[in-house]
């Protein structure tokens, strides 16, 4: 007799607990007596709560169930009171795949239009990143905004690309840049987190994950937490070695190549574009003069 493997989904059954174990009763209208021996909600209060049965909701936490229709995930994401970020996450991760293969990644190569866009960009720093937040290339105001330590042409050799996660946790330049590291961590992990749901079969995403849990202890803490955001806009606080303070508005643009396009750029006519603006210029070169 044909042996049928029983397929485990561990990454909903913990994130199932992780979400239930933050909400307070009181959050969802639940009278408490006493005092509880685990925080949050209790497995029979969400199952209740999303109309679905304890027994078939503990199958799904305890990874006894690998996946639930998009209905059911949806019920139990309302009662856990998920973001719409994290009820994405929970959808991707909460389904059955119908094509592993479908989500391999592809070539990290650049079209054409990507990079006459690149060469338009002298003004904002710019960079374009595979999913993975690989750098594929960047322009020179990106390059001597976050890595002049690097060299510019790095980003060519497919084997040695800066990886902008890993350089936040492991280049110590790149770390001293944030004037609150601790937020700019949170965001990456949960960014990291958020695109693992799309890319659970990619070997080389999970190889990022494993070298920077073993590498980073503060990554590994902030992975554990299981907090999940879409990171595609918001305002960074740089403290540059060069031009000093910088506040800067970030955006991310998905591309036609599949290739994220990532971008920075201060208010106009503020001294945060005048001190930007001087990265345009080769400092150290006018320094040495």
């Amino acid at each position: 007799m044909r042996r049928v493997e029983q397929i485990v989904n561990t990454d909903l059954g913990s994130y199932l607990r992780q979400m239930r174990e933050r909400v307070r009763p009181e959050q969802r209208g639940l009278r408490t007596s006493g005092s509880r021996r685990v925080p949050g909600l209790r497995r029979e209060e969400v199952a209740a709560l999303a109309g679905v049965s304890q027994t078939y909701y503990t199958r799904l936490e305890q990874s006894q169930t690998a996946h639930a229709s998009p209905q059911v995930l949806l019920s139990i994401s309302r009662a856990l009171d998920l973001s719409l970020d994290e009820q994405d996450y929970l959808l991707k991760i909460g389904t059955a795949v119908q094509n592993p293969q479908q989500q391999a990644p592809q070539d990290d190569q650049l079209s054409p239009s990507t990079k006459m866009l690149m060469a338009s960009l002298g003004n904002v720093a710019a960079a374009v990143l595979n999913y993975r937040c690989d750098v594929l290339a960047w322009n020179s105001l990106y390059h001597r905004l976050f890595a002049p330590h690097l060299d510019f042409d790095v980003t060519e050799d497919a084997e040695a690309r800066p990886n902008i996660i890993k350089m936040n946790f492991l280049d110590e330049d790149v770390r001293a840049l944030y004037a609150d590291w601790a937020t700019e961590s949170e965001s990456n992990v949960t960014y990291l987190r958020f695109i693992s749901g799309s890319h659970r079969h990619d070997p080389r995403l999970a190889e990022l994950i494993g070298e920077l849990t073993i590498q980073s202890e503060e990554f590994a803490a902030l992975w554990c937490r299981q907090r999940v955001a879409n990171c595609i806009e918001g305002t960074k606080l740089i403290s540059h070695p060069l031009v000093g303070e910088l506040e800067l508005m970030y955006q991310s643009a998905d591309l036609q190549d599949g290739n994220i396009l990532k971008f920075y750029h201060a208010e106009p006519d503020s001294p945060h574009e005048a001190a930007l603006q001087l990265l345009t210029v080769d400092l150290n070169s006018v320094h040495r003069r």
